[in-house]
């Protein structure tokens, strides 16, 4: 059975750190140079670390202007059991400590405009994981390379009313200054609810935005986390916090996790 293949498009940008003016700065990023720079590294050694798996840049390889890259995600323990279709069952015992199993990702490059595509499956990396690839290639204090999803000119003229949209996922970097149309939909759209005969989902996202918070900064939410936790519909609820300016930010959860 085929694997279900992703396409995904994105913008590369940096963020670097501006000294004389003091502050973070954001802008297109041209990944040749780190291209290039990888490809003089021996492929044993083009390995990164993602939690307990490891991957690898596996190869390189410019056409027409462009540069084609192949990642290797390996997974080198809870591999899954091997199975017969005679009902017998048994574990991948033939492995040695230097091997493992590889989940494919492919990516095409264009420097001209600094267009990145990434094909992936479910089991493969990440785009943030190959932006993080390169920021460590790159290796410069306060320098971070991400990706930003290309979108198409026209998707909201494509999405029609008689569609039938079953789920969506909305976030807002800075909801003070949101227009007030914003604003209004965000709570019409929890209100709504009720004329929908079916059970509606929600995912609730809320936090500070990282580039340029205070470390005194908190989200007004510490009086609504009680009612949260006594709603026997609210199937996940968890704060991130830090108990003074100076600690770091750990996760808490305020009520039992659900399936």
């Amino acid at each position: 059975m085929a694997k279900s293949v992703r396409f995904d498009y994105f913008k590369v940008y940096a963020r670097s750190f501006n000294q004389e003016r003091n502050i973070m700065e954001e802008g297109l990023c041209d990944l040749t140079d780190s291209i290039r720079q990888a490809q003089g590294i021996d492929i044993s050694q083009r390995v990164f670390y993602l939690g307990n798996d490891q991957a690898r840049l596996q190869s390189i390889t410019e056409n027409n202007n462009m540069w084609e890259l192949h990642f290797l995600r390996i997974r080198k323990d809870n591999f899954p059991l091997k199975t017969h279709d005679d009902g017998s069952v048994r574990f991948f015992d033939d492995l040695t400590d230097e091997e493992g199993f590889g989940e494919e990702v492919s990516v095409l490059y264009n420097p001209q405009n600094m267009t990145i595509m990434v094909r992936r499956n479910i089991h493969s990396l990440s785009p943030s994981a190959i932006a993080n690839y390169f920021t460590s290639i790159i290796n410069v204090p306060g320098f971070t390379v991400f990706f930003k999803p290309l979108v198409h000119p026209r998707a909201l003229e494509l999405i029609r009313q008689d569609h039938l949209i079953r789920g969506a996922e909305i976030s807002v970097a800075d909801v003070k200054n949101a227009t007030p149309r914003t604003k209004l939909s965000l709570g019409r759209l929890v209100n709504s609810a009720d004329d929908i005969d079916e059970p509606v989902n929600v995912v609730f996202k809320i936090g500070l935005e990282q580039k340029g918070s205070k470390k005194y900064s908190r989200i007004p939410i510490f009086e609504e986390l009680e009612g949260f936790a006594n709603d026997e519909n609210v199937t996940k609820a968890e704060v991130r916090m830090k108990a003074d300016e100076d600690a770091k930010v750990e996760k808490r959860r305020i009520k039992k996790y659900f399936a």
